[in-house]
């Protein structure tokens, strides 16, 4: 018997942690329906180990992001939008998993696994904005990117994001 709940919210806001997302998608225990999903009874007794835990940033970037062009087809491939923030110290891969027009799933559950198990080996931190899983290059908190990252650094950051990217696209079969 599975229970149905509803994980993304009308502004396309995850509802519940992007960690327990990825260890019931992992573990097979949940089905996505839209912005629903049945999660199995099994889940409720589920115990989050560190191996089910997704690195995600606990700050939002100061100001609207900056969308940056970059003619390259490996990001290009994977990323639906880059962009640099928090005074161009970081970089940003959006890729677009759900639709919150159509309210559907753009990839399969495989995928959304593959990317945070991508985001997880590149120690990238991950955010969930509006039906995309982003990839940032950017410390956990403020207070690390602030101290650790000059300005500009995005550069060395989309060459980070593009090594990650590189290796989901052979995993995905995209290159």
């Amino acid at each position: 018997m599975s229970i149905e709940i509803e994980i993304i919210g009308e502004d396309g806001s995850l509802k519940i942690p992007l960690s327990l997302l990825y260890a019931l998608l992992r573990r097979n225990l949940i089905e996505l329906r839209d912005r629903k999903a049945l999660i199995s009874r099994e889940a409720m007794n589920m115990e989050l180990s560190l191996s089910d835990i997704v690195p995600e940033v606990g700050f939002c970037p100061s100001g609207e992001p900056e969308p940056i062009e970059v003619e390259d087809e490996i990001l290009s491939s994977i990323c639906t939008e880059l962009y640099k923030y928090f005074e161009d110290r970081c970089a940003a891969c959006a890729i677009k998993v759900f639709s919150t027009l159509g309210n559907q799933w753009l990839v399969d559950p495989e995928t959304i696994i593959t990317i945070l198990d991508i985001a997880k080996e590149y120690h990238l931190p991950v955010e969930w904005s509006r039906g995309n899983i982003v990839l940032t290059t950017c410390p956990e908190d403020y207070d690390k990117a602030y101290k650790t990252l000059k300005p500009g650094a995005y550069i060395d950051g989309l060459k980070r994001l593009r090594e990650a990217v590189m290796k989901l696209s052979k995993i995905l079969k995209l290159v």
